[in-house]
């Protein structure tokens, strides 16, 4: 029986967007659209498989969340570090992609 279970203990609220997102040694930046988010993570699809346990910098397009006048996007973080939590692949997709799960790291100022 496949079935979602919620395991953030805040409301998620839907929000897609572009992102970009690199490990904190920045040899590498990724390109990403956020998913969803909550006050201690977010999730979102991106070209290449992460590490649980990486920690990133990731900061998203704030412009375009603005265009997409979405309002549940309004509480999402502009930018700022997370570790990835998990990351799966999306079946059926090709080019292949996945999707990551991120909490914050520190607080929000």
């Amino acid at each position: 029986m496949d079935h979602f279970v919620e395991q953030r203990r805040t409301a998620r609220f839907v929000c897609e967007s572009p992102l970009m997102c690199t490990h904190l040694e920045g040899s590498r930046v990724y390109s990403g659209r956020s998913l969803n988010h909550c006050k201690s993570g977010l999730a979102f699809i991106t070209q290449e498989p992460m590490k649980s346990g990486t920690t990133i910098y990731f900061r998203a397009d704030s412009f375009a969340q603005k265009r997409f006048k979405h309002s549940t996007c309004r509480g999402m973080r502009g930018m700022g570090l997370a570790q990835v939590r998990w990351c799966q692949p999306v079946v059926g997709q090709d080019p292949a992609a996945y999707q990551v799960g991120v909490e914050y790291l520190g607080p929000y100022p």
